[in-house]
């Protein structure tokens, strides 16, 4: 006697339904207020008002004509570039051993290389100012050897450095799961034909690794372009991305629209440099299958 068997529209219906809580609450949380910030990108800027309803397209022609802002949209981009690439340079090796390695104390390491996400942005940002003032004692180490006027609280190479602490752990994460489900088999093939361990990872791992590094520096550079205390605290006025840029337009002028376009071409120059990117990924994967 054969089994019952679902229609294929009860189990669509099935999955709908079960999926219904999280996509109401992405579209109460997310979609609808994306929609918002674009509306609002949109209107006209009078001073001394908040939000004045109409149309223009004066804020995006600012932004992406005026020199002012297409230097902080640049830096804001070396900025993502410098915390996806060291990021993504702590996380291979370590999420390599974390992966293939076999050694006592695995669970320990896991917890404190994941520890940032346990502590507060502000405790953060406080813990780096210190490390970075004037009299710390890394500064006092430092200076000797770069020159009295070295520093590293509001500077560009202070903000990169604090950022890749807090992003490591988010990059950690997808490049862990890209590297466990490569199947170990590959690497001893590579090794038995006489690839070293090094051409090994460069010619096998990393290749099929992609996926989970393109995750990886998405999420980062989500977190750059969210760590807005960072970029006011220690980079502050020095290093003007485009956060601190959106603050300012909100606080000192009142101008909401100019904010929200600063946030929505933001979102879409990383956007579509990251989907290039997945794109070249794709197109090299295919060209290695073909050859």
């Amino acid at each position: 006697m054969t089994g019952f068997r679902v229609p294929a529209f009860l189990q669509a219906i099935s999955a709908w339904i079960a999926l219904a809580p999280v996509l109401v609450f992405m579209l109460a949380f997310f979609v609808l207020p994306a929609i918002g910030l674009v509306q609002i990108s949109f209107y006209p800027h009078t001073a001394g008002t908040v939000l004045t309803p109409g149309f223009t397209l004066a804020h995006y022609a600012k932004v992406l004509t005026d020199p002012f802002y297409l230097s902080k949209m640049l830096l804001t981009l070396r900025v993502c570039a410098l915390v996806v690439f060291f990021s993504l340079l702590l996380a291979y090796p370590v999420a390599y051993v974390l992966v293939r390695g076999r050694f006592a104390g695995k669970g320990l390491m896991i917890g404190l290389l994941l520890s940032p996400l346990l502590t507060n942005f502000v405790v953060l940002v406080f813990s780096w100012i210190l490390l970075f003032g004037p009299g710390s004692f890394l500064m006092k180490g430092l200076q000797p050897l770069f020159g009295a006027g070295f520093k590293l609280l509001y500077s560009e190479s202070g903000l990169v450095i604090s950022l890749v602490h807090v992003a490591f752990p988010y990059a950690l994460i997808p490049v862990i799961t890209a590297i466990a489900q490569i199947d170990k088999s590959l690497e001893e093939a590579a090794l038995s034909l006489g690839a070293g361990p090094w051409k090994t990872f460069f010619l096998v791992v990393l290749p099929l690794s992609v996926p989970g590094a393109l995750s990886a520096a998405f999420v980062t550079v989500t977190i750059v372009l969210s760590s807005f205390a960072f970029a006011l605290y220690i980079g502050g006025d020095s290093v003007l991305i485009v956060p601190l840029l959106i603050w300012q337009a909100v606080r000192d002028t009142l101008n909401w629209p100019l904010a929200a376009a600063l946030s929505v071409s933001s979102f879409l120059v990383i956007f579509a440099l990251l989907g290039i990117g997945m794109h070249l990924a794709g197109l090299t994967r295919a060209q290695r299958r073909l050859a």
